[in-house]
């Protein structure tokens, strides 16, 4: 008899409290909340699951490679002793081929000596230098050759980097579609701006006495201006 008194004790409040028409609604809706929280976050999970799975299954091998054409500017200067002369080129996107960008500028500086005396005059001696300016180029890369000299008669090469991580050499990457595999070269505002090449002479005297000496030089220069054209080929 008491165990039956002390069940009815507890049942009595649990029915008191699920009796009422209020706490039944708010419980209803708590469940359905519940529910409905339960399943998106379960559908979250398995979507994105199926997304990851589904990038990695329609991902193409894509193999690029590069197109390049050549923008030239060549000139000579007749420069004398310490005497020193800039080459000036204003790029614009005008002077970009459609669908390329700009690579890289090469520079050769190149000249002889003139002065046929008995026993040779010593080769005179040329600086190069790029110049830097506002040009977009990525003038800190290790591959750069900003300056240089020969006092050998032997030809200057100088090279400024445009486009960051170019190399002309072909890879092969995982893409969705072309775009995307090509997305790294898509820039076009690399190389624009105002390229400056500076040449200085320093005459060398010849070491017999008496000798005829020469005191001026002519030095060439020419500037390569790179452009490429990324290639992507869908690879079976």
């Amino acid at each position: 008899m008491e165990k039956e008194t002390s069940s009815n004790q507890l049942i009595k409040p649990a029915s008191i409290f699920f009796g009422d028409k209020q706490t039944r609604t708010y419980l209803g809706v708590f469940a359905l909340v519940f529910l409905l929280v339960t399943l998106k976050t379960y559908y979250s999970l398995a979507l994105k699951d199926t997304d990851l799975h589904d990038e990695v299954r329609f991902l193409d091998s894509w193999a690029i490679s590069f197109d390049e054409e050549n923008y030239t500017v060549e000139e000579t200067y007749l420069l004398s002793h310490e005497e020193s002369e800039t080459l000036t080129i204003e790029i614009q996107k005008s002077t970009v081929p459609d669908n390329y960008a700009i690579a890289m500028f090469l520079v050769q500086i190149s000249y002889e000596e003139t002065n046929q005396v008995i026993g040779g005059d010593p080769c005179d001696t040329v600086h190069g230098n790029i110049i830097v300016t506002s040009l977009n180029a990525q003038w800190e890369d290790d591959n750069n050759t900003l300056t240089d000299s020969s006092n050998s008669c032997q030809t200057i090469f100088l090279q400024l980097l445009a486009y960051p991580g170019y190399d002309g050499l072909g890879y092969e990457v995982e893409a969705h579609n072309q775009v995307l595999a090509l997305e790294p070269w898509a820039e076009e505002e690399y190389g624009l701006g105002t390229f400056e090449v500076e040449v200085k002479l320093q005459v060398e005297q010849s070491q017999i006495p008496s000798q005829d000496n020469d005191d001026d030089e002519t030095i060439y220069v020419t500037v390569e201006t790179v452009f490429f054209k990324a290639i992507a080929e869908k690879l079976s």
